[in-house]
This record gives structure tokens, C-alpha cells and sequence, in this order.
């Protein structure tokens, strides 16, 4: 942004004249003030040094608002209407470290319709959402599609067992408990349709649930022990996050293998 518009200029110039008109009227008064005259009007003659004194501590005081405090509170307020319209432009609707309390699950998932997982196996959060996940799973206007990491392939294991310090054995009794799990949803196997598996060896930079029209997204750390907290944001539909998220999911399903139904 250009600091020498000539509206800035002008403005700059009305303010600056101003302030020595207010500074000449200030000493003027105060010289005044000292007349011999006022010593027979000592009420005047004081009324006279206080307005005087006023205005030049008011010149004094406008000046530094002006070179400082206006200029800060501007770049200020700057930063925060362009953070307010990048965080528009993204479509974030919340960020936290707790992907429990970052949305009311329940209340998503009690009238959701299109449910897409994408997680290593998400044991806890399938559990604890368990009875909506099955109430959207009866649905016939409903699907679920579960994006898991491939327990076939050698190298995905691998990476998934380095990350959460278990063995490739242990992984691979996961992942197939999950696909289970999951299988069980759709009435235990009966291949309506509305419940979809499916598994690609992609890394997992991040977990990330669609629920309608929007994402919830969690993070991994990189520590060696397993941690509790970790970074958790809300995505709405229509913001550049949601856009990325939906084109990275559907790439990742569009190259991955349908196995249920």
C-alpha cells in the first residue's frame, strides 16, 4: 500500500496545519496570560494560562497518537482483516488439539448422509461413535466410505508400524480388525452398498473425516511415544482447505482398491 497517496498527503497537511494552528493559539495564550492587563483580571489571566497549557498538551499528545499509536493500530488492524479474510478464503470454521472436542460429533453424525473416513484404522473414534456411525449405515439415502491403509503391501505396514511403535504383525491384526469392524456396520456383512471399503498404500500425513459438507482433519506428531493431543481442524465446503482435502481424498480413493461390497 502506497504511503503518499495525495488523499493521504492532503489529509496529512490539513492535520499537520492544524496542529500548528492549535500550538500558535496555546502559546499565544500562555504569552498573554502574562500581560499586565490580566493583573487586574486575574480570573481571566489564569482561565487564559490553563487554555494556553491545554492546548499544547493536547498538540503534544495528538502528535504522538499520530506518528505512533494511529499508525500502529492501523498496521494492527490491517493484519487482523487480512488473517480475518485468509481465514474466509480457507473456509475454517475451528482449530484445536483435541479432534474429541473440535465438533460436536454427535450432532454431525446423527443426521449425516455422506460419511468418508480416511485413518489408519481409527479403533477409538469408530468405537465411541459406534451407534450413529451404524444409524447412518441404515440409512438408504446414506453411504459410508472408509479409506484404510493396504495390510497386503509391505512397505505400508512398515511405515505404519515405525509410526506408532508396533510390529508389522501387530499392524496388519489392525487393519483387518478394522475392515471388519467396519464391515460390520452394514448389517454385518449383507453388502447393501451403502457401507464402502477401500485400500491404498499412501502415507497418511494427516487423518481426515468428510461429514456432508465438511472436513475434520487431524495431524500426527513425530515423537517416539504416543501422545493424546494432537492438531485438529473444521473445514467447511466452498473454502480452499475443504477444496484440497476433497481433490487429496478423492485421488486417494479414484487410485485405491475397492474391497467391500
Amino acid at each position: 500500500m502506497a504511503d503518499n497517496t495525495p488523499y493521504r498527503l492532503v489529509t496529512n497537511l490539513k492535520y499537520w496545519l492544524l496542529a500548528a494552528g492549535g500550538l500558535g493559539v496555546g502559546v499565544l495564550l500562555l504569552f498573554a496570560s502574562g500581560l499586565t492587563w490580566f493583573e487586574g483580571h486575574e480570573a481571566l489571566g489564569t482561565l487564559a494560562n490553563q487554555l494556553g497549557g491545554l492546548l499544547i498538551a493536547s498538540v503534544a499528545l495528538a502528535t504522538l497518537w499520530d506518528l505512533v499509536g494511529r499508525r500502529s493500530f492501523f498496521r494492527e488492524m490491517l493484519e487482523v482483516l487480512e488473517l480475518k479474510q485468509d481465514v474466509h478464503v480457507a473456509g475454517l470454521t475451528a482449530i484445536g488439539t483435541d479432534y474429541r472436542k473440535i465438533v460436536d460429533w454427535d450432532t454431525c453424525l446423527s443426521s449425516a448422509k455422506r460419511l468418508d473416513i480416511f485413518a489408519a484404522w481409527a479403533t477409538t473414534w469408530r468405537n465411541n461413535n459406534q451407534v450413529n456411525l451404524q444409524r447412518i449405515a441404515s440409512r438408504s439415502d446414506a453411504v459410508i466410505r472408509v479409506c484404510l491403509p493396504d495390510p497386503a503391501d509391505n512397505n505400508c505396514t512398515k511405515t505404519l508400524a515405525t509410526r506408532f511403535n508396533m510390529t508389522q504383525n501387530e499392524v496388519r491384526a489392525k487393519l483387518s480388525e478394522a475392515i471388519d469392524g467396519y464391515k460390520k456396520l452394514d448389517g454385518n456383512g449383507s453388502a447393501t452398498g451403502r457401507v464402502e471399503i477401500y485400500t491404498t498404500p499412501v502415507f497418511r500425513a494427516f487423518s481426515a473425516y468428510r461429514i456432508d459438507t465438511q472436513f475434520v482433519v487431524t495431524l500426527y506428531h513425530h515423537k517416539d511415544n504416543r501422545s493424546g493431543s494432537f492438531p485438529a481442524l473444521t473445514c467447511k465446503e466452498g473454502g480452499s482447505l475443504y477444496a484440497f482435502f476433497e481433490e487429496d481424498l478423492e485421488g486417494v480413493l479414484d487410485a485405491g482398491t475397492k474391497i467391500y461390497p
